[in-house]
């Protein structure tokens, strides 16, 4: 009976890694789902992160489930591999994590740069000035820092004027050209907007990850445990 309250207890432990890792996948697709079409003004690292958080949100909830059929089994050898596999997830966890809290403090000026280059080849390449219009269109935003960025553009200095993804919902009526009124545009640049909606997921990654990391680190004790007795129950029987 002993065994059967531990391998209770162990693979309880292993339920909110399971949600958590199903929550991971959610934040990563809802992420991807968000930025897809704007992708190509931010760098290739900073579009690579939601796949990540999604692999690693997968992986947390296959070993989960690997450690359920260990479990179930009650095979020594399964549940060694298990304690393995979530060690290695808490590893990539933790570097996951501080490699985030890292990028957190230049994310800002990374943003501000590749924004930057990119409003600049706006009306050149269909890709870029679909990518710049979702941008603004779905941040409420214009320009890198603000509307004013777009008069150092290519687009803007020929035309004194701001694309009409720069104009607030509605966009009846709304003029684009600066000379005359800019009333109707909105003057927040999508940096700032960027970034803040940024790091209120990473913050919300980070509160996952730890609340991930913490299920694991019970569960690995809990789960030496049940060897521990399985062990001692195998000794008894022989």
């Amino acid at each position: 009976m002993r065994c059967d309250r531990k391998g209770w207890r162990c693979r309880a432990e292993s339920r909110p890694a399971r949600v958590s890792g199903v929550l991971l996948m959610c934040i990563g697709v809802s992420v991807q789902v968000k930025l897809r079409d704007i992708y190509v003004v931010i760098n290739d690292a900073a579009s690579k992160v939601p796949m990540i958080i999604t692999v690693i949100g997968t992986l947390v909830v296959l070993s989960s489930a690997f450690g359920k059929v260990a479990l179930l089994n009650r095979s020594p050898n399964l549940i060694k591999l298990f304690i393995g596999i979530l060690l290695v997830l808490l590893v990539l966890e933790i570097t996951a994590g501080a490699a985030a809290y890292t990028y957190r403090h230049k994310l800002h000026q990374t943003l501000l740069s590749d924004t930057l280059k990119t409003l600049d080849k706006y009306n050149e390449e269909v890709q870029i000035t679909k990518g710049v219009d979702s941008l603004q269109t779905e941040f409420q935003c214009c320009g890198a820092e603000n509307y004013t960025d777009w008069l150092n553009t290519t687009f803007g200095s020929l035309s004194s004027s701001v694309p009409i993804s720069c104009c607030r919902v509605p966009v009846e009526n709304c003029i684009t050209d600066l000379s005359k009124d800019t009333a109707g545009i909105n003057q927040q640049g999508c940096v700032l907007k960027l970034n803040n909606w940024v790091e209120e997921h990473i913050a919300m990654l980070g509160g996952v990850g730890i609340f991930a990391g913490v299920a694991q680190l019970f569960g690995i004790p809990f789960c030496y445990l049940l060897l521990r007795t399985l062990k001692e129950n195998y000794e008894h029987i022989e």
